[in-house]
């Protein structure tokens, strides 16, 4: 990966991030060996911003690493490590531990594949939401008079019920959305949904039975 030369002109440092514990900073070379990080870091501070690409060219098989591990994917890989770089140039004068670069480096690089990684999550949900509904209106057009009535007397009855119950059976039955969707929109863990899932089927019943019930009276 090349990185871009403008890095002066990059800006917008944030808080320094934990660093992660799996993966060991590497030492300081000799004074025969390379410049060590901290070298590197006080010359890029300075002014000499060619010398992030010796840090880029020494940690970005670490970096990709992490992110391809949490991406599973070459191509988003790539983007996320040139992210990671650029939020660490960016980032350098917030750096206290000029000793421990490799692991303030990859401190970034965990959040920022964490960061990605919920977005991408939320997008997949909304796809399936949006699939679902759009499934759920096919079935909705396909339907038979019959079948019509039964389902607008089933709405009358769970526009009845409590709130969070209502909510829940709303999303499932008539929105046709997953646990894993309804987790997303709620904000509740799936023992509840399936809780309120089940109570709301009881109470369903118990009205749905008085009424035909009602119905049989002569």
């Amino acid at each position: 990966m090349v990185m871009s030369e403008n890095f002066q002109d990059l800006a917008g440092a944030g808080p320094e991030p934990a660093l992660p514990r799996d993966v060991p900073a590497i030492p300081p070379s000799g004074p025969s060996g390379p410049p060590r990080d901290r070298d590197l870091v006080l010359r890029i501070l300075e002014g000499q911003t060619d010398a992030f690409e010796q840090l880029v060219a020494r940690y970005q098989k670490a970096v990709f690493t992490i992110a391809y591990y949490k991406s599973k994917n070459l191509f988003d890989a790539e983007d996320l490590t040139q992210d990671i770089f650029l939020a660490a140039f960016s980032a350098l004068p917030t750096l206290k531990d000029r000793e421990n670069f490799a692991g303030w480096l990859f401190g970034i690089a965990h959040n920022r594949c964490h960061k990605w990684y919920r977005r991408e999550h939320t997008k997949i949900i909304k796809i399936k939401e949006i699939r679902q509904q759009k499934e759920q209106e096919a079935r909705l057009a396909q339907r038979t008079p019959e079948e019509g009535q039964e389902q607008r007397r089933l709405a009358r009855e769970i526009d009845n019920l409590p709130h969070e119950i209502r909510q829940v059976l709303v999303l499932k039955y008539l929105e046709g959305l997953s646990y894993e969707a309804i987790e997303a929109r709620l904000g509740i863990k799936a023992y509840r949904i399936d809780y309120l899932i089940r109570k709301g089927k009881a109470l369903l019943k118990q009205k749905l039975g008085r009424t035909e019930a009602a119905g049989d009276d002569p």
